[in-house]
C-alpha cells in the first residue's frame, strides 16, 4: 500500500463471510485500507485480496474478542473504524462501545437503538406504536396467550425468536422460524418449542412469492439526514420463502424510501441501516418485516449501482468529505453465484420456476456476489469448494469414512499478530 493510504483511517471489517466482502471491497475500491478479521480464513468469501486478513476466534467468545480488538485498535496508527457484518458482532461491539471508543469509530446507531434492532418484539411494539404498518404479531408468555393466540391468529403464521440466540441456532441450525398452518399445529408447536426457547413472536405469514420483498438501504449522519439512499426488490432468496436473498434488482420506490427515512428518524437513527418490507396483496399496503443495524446480506448492489454506503458511512465518520451520491442504476441485479444456484434447484423442484424463467432471470445487467475481474480470489475457491465437496461426500460414502469434518483452531490462548498492522 501507499504512502498516502497510510495516512488514511483503517477499517476493520469483523466477519469476512457475503457481506464483509462486499464491505471491504466497496471501502477498498475507493483506496481505504482495510483489515478484515474472520475465525476462518479458509473460506471462499475471505480469500479477498483487497484486506489484511487477521484470524480471530469465533464472535461467540465475547469477552476474548473485545480484548482482541483493543489490542488491534492500540497498534492502529489512527482511531480506526468498525463495520459489523452480522447481528452477533453488532450486539458485542455496541455493549462494548466505551471499552473501544478511544480506538475506533462506529459506523453503527447508539447503544438503545441497536437492542431496538436487534430485539423485534420491542420493535415491533415500537414500530405499532408509532403507526408504521406491520403484520400481525403476538409476543406469547403464558399458556393462556397461546391459547388466545391460536383462536385469533391469522393462518398460516410463523413462530421465531424475537432476539438472536445462539442456543436457538444450536438447536435449529437451518430453520430461521416455523411456518404453522393451524390452531391446533400452533398448540402443539408451543408445547414442544417452549421448553428450549421461551422469547417467541408468533407473527401473520404475508402470502405471496419473494419478490414482494422489498429494501432499502441507507447511511443517516449525527442528526438523522440521510447521505444516500439506496432501494430495490428481491427476486429469490434461499431457501425460498424464509432465507437470504440469492438475487435482487435495484429499483427506486419513493414509498420505501420516505417510508424507511421515516421510520428511522422516529428511532432517533444514525449510521448505516436496512429496512425491509413486503408487499400485502390483501390490503393493497407494505408492512415492515425487519430493521437491520449492520450491513444487508446483498448490500453489495449498492456501490454497484453508484451508491457506495459504506464509503459514505468511513467518510462520515472520521471527518473526511462525503462524496455526493448523484447516480442510481435502475434494474441491475445482484446475483449469489451459489445460493441462486440452490435456490433455483428448490423452485424447479417445487414447480414454481421453469428453465426458461430462470434463465430470462438473468438478462438485463448484473452484478455478482463472488465474481469480479479485479478480486478474482473468492470464485476461484468456490470453484474449487463446489468441486471438492462432492467428490468428498462420494469419497466418504464409498469408502466408509468416519473422518470428522476439520475445525480451525480457536484457542483462546493465540493472540492476534498486529506486527503488521503499522505498516498499512
Amino acid at each position: 500500500m501507499n504512502k498516502q493510504m497510510i495516512q488514511k483511517p483503517i477499517a476493520v471489517v469483523l466477519g469476512l463471510g457475503q457481506n464483509g466482502l462486499a464491505t471491504v471491497r466497496a471501502l477498498a475500491r475507493r483506496g481505504v485500507p482495510v483489515v478484515g478479521i474472520d475465525r476462518d480464513l479458509r473460506q471462499y468469501t475471505a480469500r479477498t485480496r483487497y484486506c489484511k486478513r487477521l484470524h480471530c476466534p469465533d464472535f461467540k467468545e465475547g469477552a476474548l474478542w473485545i480484548r482482541r480488538l483493543v489490542q488491534l485498535g492500540r497498534a492502529l496508527p489512527c482511531k480506526g473504524v468498525l463495520f459489523p457484518s452480522g447481528d452477533f458482532s453488532l450486539q458485542m461491539l455496541s455493549d462494548h462501545r466505551e471499552l473501544l471508543d478511544p480506538y475506533f469509530h462506529f459506523t453503527f446507531p447508539a447503544k438503545d437503538v441497536v437492542d431496538l434492532c436487534l430485539d423485534k418484539k420491542v420493535f415491533y411494539r415500537f414500530a405499532a406504536e408509532q403507526g408504521f404498518p406491520i403484520p400481525q404479531s403476538f409476543f406469547p408468555e403464558s399458556d393462556d396467550d397461546w391459547r388466545m393466540i391460536a383462536a385469533n391468529a391469522r393462518y398460516p403464521c410463523i413462530v421465531k425468536p424475537y432476539q438472536p440466540s445462539l442456543g436457538w441456532r444450536r438447536l435449529f441450525p437451518d430453520q430461521k422460524l416455523f411456518e404453522i398452518g393451524s390452531a391446533d399445529e400452533l398448540l402443539k408447536l408451543s408445547r414442544r418449542i417452549r421448553q428450549v426457547h421461551s422469547d417467541l413472536i408468533v407473527q401473520e405469514w404475508i402470502p405471496g412469492k419473494d419478490d414482494l420483498l422489498f429494501f432499502s438501504l441507507t447511511y443517516l449522519d449525527s442528526t438523522s439526514t440521510p447521505l444516500g439512499m439506496f432501494t430495490g426488490r428481491k427476486i429469490r432468496q434461499q431457501p425460498p420463502r424464509s432465507g437470504t436473498s440469492s438475487i435482487v434488482e435495484s429499483r427506486w420506490h419513493q414509498w420505501i424510501a420516505d417510508t424507511s427515512t421515516a421510520l428511522l428518524q422516529a428511532m432517533n437513527y444514525t449510521g448505516y441501516g436496512s429496512v425491509e418490507f413486503k408487499w400485502d396483496r390483501r390490503d393493497q399496503t407494505f408492512k415492515i418485516i425487519e430493521v437491520s443495524a449492520r450491513t444487508w446480506f446483498p448490500h453489495g448492489i449498492g456501490a454497484a449501482c453508484g451508491v457506495n454506503l459504506e464509503y459514505l458511512a468511513y467518510c462520515d465518520t472520521t471527518g473526511l468529505q462525503v462524496p455526493p451520491v448523484n447516480r442510481f442504476r435502475q434494474g441491475v441485479k445482484w446475483i449469489h453465484e451459489e445460493r441462486d444456484l440452490h435456490s433455483c434447484m428448490a423452485y424447479l423442484k417445487a414447480g414454481q420456476l421453469t428453465i426458461p424463467q430462470w434463465i430470462s432471470s438473468y438478462r438485463g445487467a448484473r452484478t455478482y456476489a463472488i465474481a469480479c475481474w479485479d478480486d478474482p480470489g473468492p470464485m476461484l475457491f468456490l470453484m474449487l469448494h463446489l468441486i471438492t465437496v462432492p467428490l468428498r461426500r462420494f469419497r466418504r460414502r464409498f469408502a466408509g469414512s468416519n473422518n470428522e469434518p476439520r475445525t480451525l483452531n480457536t484457542d483462546p490462548s493465540k493472540t492476534v499478530d498486529t506486527r503488521h498492522v503499522s505498516t498499512l
